[in-house]
């Protein structure tokens, strides 16, 4: 016989990993049934968890789906970080929409979800629409820092209006994505990112 050396789970890691799976069971459903016929219930028996567990955790669908836009924004962010790594000006832009473009190709459900959850916050009285306009407003902030910051070093063509460029491309990367979920077989997606890569710094260039 075997000691089995594994230490249990803590209490905090195994809620984590509970809400991983019910998050990842949550972007299938999204993706499959559409927002909403993805309930409570059939989210806790996709995940393998009861309904009061998952009641407990999210509170409600808006609950459920704040915090699937919640986990995915703050990967995307985390991965974004991670690429810029201190740059501002050209290449920061340059390395934010690589990063982009390859989350996209993978994690395709993740970016599905997000963009179905995403036009249901335009819906009137939508539960979502603060959370989203958070999240974008986040990302265009962020865009626009990396333009100010190369404006202020001279690199970047100081007449450029940073937040208007940092909306138009946030506004290019959800439209293409958009398409792209309409009709992935007629987006040619590779040669459609390295023409935006052209056109930032054509942009950009000061």
């Amino acid at each position: 016989m075997v000691a089995n050396t594994e230490a249990p789970l803590t209490q905090a890691e195994r809620k984590a990993l509970s809400d991983q799976c019910m998050l990842d069971a949550a972007v299938r459903l999204i993706v499959e049934r559409g927002p909403e016929k993805t309930t409570l219930k059939a989210l806790g028996e996709a995940a393998g968890y009861s309904r009061g567990l998952v009641t407990y955790r999210f509170g409600s669908k808006a609950g459920l789906f704040k915090a699937v836009i919640k986990r995915v924004s703050e990967r995307f962010g985390q991965e974004v970080d991670a690429a810029v790594a201190g740059s501002t000006g050209i290449d920061a832009v340059l390395a934010a929409a690589e990063t982009y473009y390859r989350f996209v190709l993978r994690s395709p459900k993740d970016i599905r979800a997000m963009q179905i959850l995403f036009h249901s916050a335009a819906e009137p009285g939508s539960s979502l629409t603060e959370v989203v306009n958070r999240v974008h407003a986040r990302q265009r902030a962020q865009v626009a820092e990396w333009v100010a910051a190369g404006q202020r070093s001279g690199a970047i063509n100081p007449k450029l209006c940073a937040a208007t460029f940092a909306a138009r491309f946030c506004a290019y990367t959800l439209g293409m994505t958009f398409y792209w979920m309409l009709d992935s077989r007629s987006i040619q997606w590779e040669q459609a990112h390295q023409d935006f890569k052209v056109s930032i710094q054509q942009q950009l260039a000061a």
